[in-house]
């Protein structure tokens, strides 16, 4: 049973973010999608369109591109070969809406020469969520950095796997300012990946874009955002509150989160759920650190630890429902 869905969505310049999402659920069906315009690669205003940046066009259509896509319905593959045919399907329905809209909409507009051999029209990330529970089966597809994620009793695991040069791990990340080696944009095919896995009985599916998890000082301390924040409200609504607020105070550029819980009869059976972990992560890797004031050797002595049930980005070896493309 997929729960109630939690979005936060923040802005640095109030309507001018250049984060989008989109949502669509059917009964047993869900397909969540965020997406991140790269603001420097779509830096270029169009006079045409209300003087906006590319990379603000670019997340809306991505979005708006994932809608069309899901109206169908598109069940999780049950193999690599059908996903592989369903991201090739995918990729051209991409192409289509980037290249149409360009087309249309971007023709007439002259780069500047200085910064014009950097841009890319209309540029942007995507990861995108389907949860299907006839199949018991979800998959992420998603391009460049904006992540997939789920909580379970376990802990926080990635699913996706950032597009950047380098291919530095989650925490490295943090730390090293690595361009993307792959997006979406108009003038050429897209490159999506996606990662295959059984469904939850329990926990969160979670998708964000890089203005939340980067703004945290390790994944470890992403999940104590997650948790802490459950604990401490009382419903859904003002979890969603409390995470808008706490992400407010510390963000340094535009973030999306959304959040799906699966297999809890309400509010209260969640908290009771994730109590065990949460004290667990406390106990073992959050006050740990805080005591050497989280001191970057304290912090990778312990992520050395916590990555090992973190890291799932590649798949399980020989498991017909766990896989990656």
């Amino acid at each position: 049973m997929l729960g109630e869905i939690i979005t936060v969505q923040l802005a640095v310049v109030p309507d001018h973010g250049e984060d989008s999402f989109a949502v669509s659920s059917m009964p047993g069906n869900v397909m969540l999608c965020v997406t991140d315009g790269c603001g420097g690669l779509g830096s270029r205003r169009y006079d045409r369109l209300d003087h906006r940046t590319g990379a603000y066009l670019a997340s809306r259509l991505a979005a708006r591109a994932m809608l069309g896509w899901s109206e169908d319905c598109p069940a999780v593959p049950a193999e690599p070969q059908d996903g592989f045919y369903q991201l090739l399907d995918l990729q051209l329905e991409v192409e289509a809406v980037f290249d149409s809209f360009a087309k249309a909409h971007c023709q007439e507009e002259t780069p500047s020469r200085i910064v014009g051999s950097m841009q890319r029209t209309l540029p942007t990330t995507l990861c995108t969520l389907l949860a299907d529970e006839r199949n018991r089966a979800c998959s992420f597809i998603w391009a460049g950095d904006s992540r997939g994620y789920t909580l379970d009793a376990d802990g926080l695991h990635q699913y996706t796997q950032d597009d950047v040069r380098g291919n530095p791990d989650a925490l490295e990340g943090l730390f090293l300012d690595r361009p993307l080696s792959n997006f979406i944009c108009a003038g050429q095919t897209p490159k999506l990946h996606m990662r295959r896995f059984p469904m939850p009985e329990k926990g969160m599916l979670l998708l964000m874009t890089d203005g939340v998890y980067n703004v945290i000082s390790s994944p470890m301390e992403l999940e104590m955002l997650l948790l802490d924040s459950l604990m401490h409200s009382a419903d859904e609504e003002r979890w969603r509150r409390k995470l808008e607020k706490t992400l407010s105070g510390i963000m340094q550029d535009d973030l999306t989160l959304i959040c799906c819980p699966r297999g809890f009869a309400d509010y209260q059976s969640m908290q009771a759920y994730y109590r065990p972990r949460y004290e667990q992560l406390k106990r073992e890797f959050i006050t740990p650190v805080r005591r050497r004031q989280n001191a970057q050797e304290a912090v990778r002595k312990y992520w050395q630890s916590y990555r090992t049930a973190y890291d799932r980005t590649e798949g399980a070896a020989y498991d017909q429902q766990d896989w990656r493309i």
